[in-house]
């Protein structure tokens, strides 16, 4: 059984992948990704949060994190943001700011 998911891009991702476009390796590892999520849904990913299920996608060389949210009714998957791993603080906040962002669109 072939599933298929579809990505939806936030405002904030389109603006990186316009500048990500200049950087060839970047652009290709976003790729990839978008690929495998696209086929496999977020099972390539780890959850975040439960509750509103948004999740993150992890590359090593260069460090890279993709966070996306599943909409488990559409069977949808917003991509948001990546950024390069920097600190664990600068992560927590993307992801708190995620999460904000999600909570306020359901509303």
């Amino acid at each position: 059984m072939n599933k298929s998911f579809e990505l939806i891009f936030d405002d904030v991702i389109l603006k990186q992948l316009k500048k990500a476009g200049k950087n060839q390796k970047v652009r290709e590892i976003l790729k990839k990704m978008f690929n495998k999520l696209e086929l496999a849904g977020p099972s390539v990913g780890d959850l975040l949060d439960s509750q509103l299920f948004i999740y993150e996608i992890k590359n090593t060389h260069p460090p890279i994190r993709l966070y996306f949210r599943h909409d488990r009714i559409t069977n949808d998957i917003k991509v948001f943001e990546f950024e390069m791993k920097t600190s664990k603080e600068r992560q927590q906040k993307t992801i708190q700011k995620i999460k904000f962002k999600v909570k306020n669109s359901e509303s």
